[in-house]
């Protein structure tokens, strides 16, 4: 078994369009020996810190360029305070199996990206975990004892440790990092403008993480 590492923010949409194509790209080429590891990098407690409101929604309207079916325009009259509590969610997906961790994960990018769900909030969390049909009375236990804080924290910390430059992040099994494959970006006026987009490099990282080390 081989496992891709994906340090992240659940917050980036440019992590969400890594998380869809490599789940695509894994699909494609029947490459069920590679497994995705995603690791908490919550970008507000960098010193970045938590992105304005309006910065992240032009990011959201330049990412959706690239993948359109998977944005619409968020139209949640909240804004999330914090993605803390979804990382969470996230860590106690992954401790229900690793297919499961997996298809939770991405359940949480795609209500945040294109349903609009406002993930800093418990009662929005327990909506995704009952849409994909997992217990969301287990998850309010994991989340009002707070048994996944320390996990989470622990995967930030690992990620500083190894220099990890933002998000995402895709680490392949020999440690070689790969920062958002494929997507150039550059800021101007406080527009991100996309320089460059090579879908294709996912074929790469797969094949290459499917290789026994």
């Amino acid at each position: 078994m081989a496992v891709l590492r994906i340090w992240s923010d659940l917050r980036c949409p440019w992590a969400y369009i890594a998380t869809i194509r490599l789940h695509r790209m894994r699909d494609h080429l029947s490459a069920e020996g590679v497994t995705f590891d995603h690791r908490a990098y919550p970008l507000e407690l960098t010193e970045e810190g938590a992105l304005p409101e309006q910065r992240a929604k032009a990011e959201m309207v330049a990412a959706a360029q690239l993948e359109s079916s998977a944005f619409s325009a968020y139209e949640n009259p909240t804004w999330p305070t914090t993605f803390l509590p979804a990382f969470e969610a996230q860590k106690w997906g992954y401790a229900m199996g690793q297919d499961i961790g997996e298809r939770f994960d991405l359940a949480l990018r795609r209500a945040f990206f294109l349903h609009s769900h406002n993930l800093s909030m418990r009662d929005e969390l327990l909506r995704v975990a009952e849409t994909e049909q997992l217990s969301s009375d287990q998850l309010a236990v994991a989340l009002d004892d707070g048994r996944f804080r320390s996990p989470v924290m622990d995967d930030y910390r690992e990620g500083l440790d190894l220099g990890i430059e933002g998000s995402p992040q895709v680490q392949i099994p020999d440690g070689a990092t790969h920062f958002n494959p494929g997507v150039t970006i550059r800021w101007e006026r406080g527009i991100p403008l996309i320089e460059a987009d090579h879908p294709s490099v996912y074929e790469e990282l797969i094949q290459v993480s499917a290789v026994e080390w």
